[in-house]
């Protein structure tokens, strides 16, 4: 994996500005090959009740989709255990995605955008405070020489707070939309004590973008949505100065 600019014919800039996490930012991904790069994250307060663990982030790929694919892992005790966010099937039940889940081969045109809350993995696996937990994101290839570009990601975010522990840890924000089936129109209503800025994506259920209006100064915002195709969608509200998220879900009848 490097870290920088991608020039490819498909990989040929960042989600945001300037740099990515990709198999690499010029050559095609190698044949016979698995590479991978962890973080590493120590459990200040432990994953227990009324904690929050998200991870998210945005990818990019180009593979072949019949064997050559991304995987996203999470361990809970330094790497001894691993578990399959995406796939796994035993404890699918703990891994909460607030998106379509990724789908890390075959062709992505676009940025696509996931979103998955993990706390629950806590009670699995007793994770305490002071224990070392990992995020592993790999690329495996078979055998057979591709010309494609791989994998990338960018701005990976990693969530880990509990209420009542100093503000200064919390990264989000309420935020509420009607009607929560709309037909024509939607109105989000959210915390803007200061009068800041925020940005607002929408998403499909493929976690496409199908929106986006940046520089919002208001505390509520108005969508049409009569040109939105019936399904399930995912907005994600920005504060440009703070950085803080407010992620939710509206279905378009």
């Amino acid at each position: 994996w490097q870290i920088g600019k991608p020039q490819k014919t498909i990989f040929n800039g960042a989600y945001s500005v300037l740099n990515v996490i990709v198999t690499d930012t010029i050559n095609f991904y190698p044949p016979n090959d698995t590479s991978t790069f962890t973080i590493t994250h120590v459990a200040d307060e432990g994953f227990f009740y009324k904690h929050t663990v998200i991870i998210s982030g945005y990818y990019k790929c180009d593979s072949d989709s019949t064997n050559d694919f991304g995987l996203i892992e999470f361990s809970p005790d330094n790497g001894n255990t691993w578990i399959d966010l995406v796939n796994d099937t035993v404890y699918g039940g703990a891994i909460y995605w607030d998106t379509p889940k990724p789908v890390l081969t075959g062709l992505t045109t676009e940025w696509s955008y996931f979103y998955a809350r993990i706390a629950d993995l806590g009670y699995v696996f007793n994770i305490m405070p002071g224990d070392t937990v990992l995020y592993r994101f790999s690329f495996i290839s078979d055998l057979q020489a591709e010309q494609r570009e791989g994998l990338m990601f960018d701005d990976l975010h990693f969530e880990d707070w509990a209420e009542g522990i100093d503000e200064t840890t919390k990264s989000t924000f309420a935020s509420i939309a009607y009607p929560n089936h709309a037909k024509l129109n939607l109105t989000i209503e959210f915390e803007n004590d200061q009068n800041n800025l925020f940005d607002l994506t929408i998403f499909d259920n493929n976690g496409r973008i199908v929106s986006f209006i940046n520089n919002i100064i208001e505390s509520r915002i108005k969508i049409d949505t009569k040109d939105f195709s019936p399904d399930t969608y995912l907005y994600k509200l920005t504060n440009i100065k703070t950085k803080q998220n407010s992620i939710g879900k509206f279905i378009v009848k």
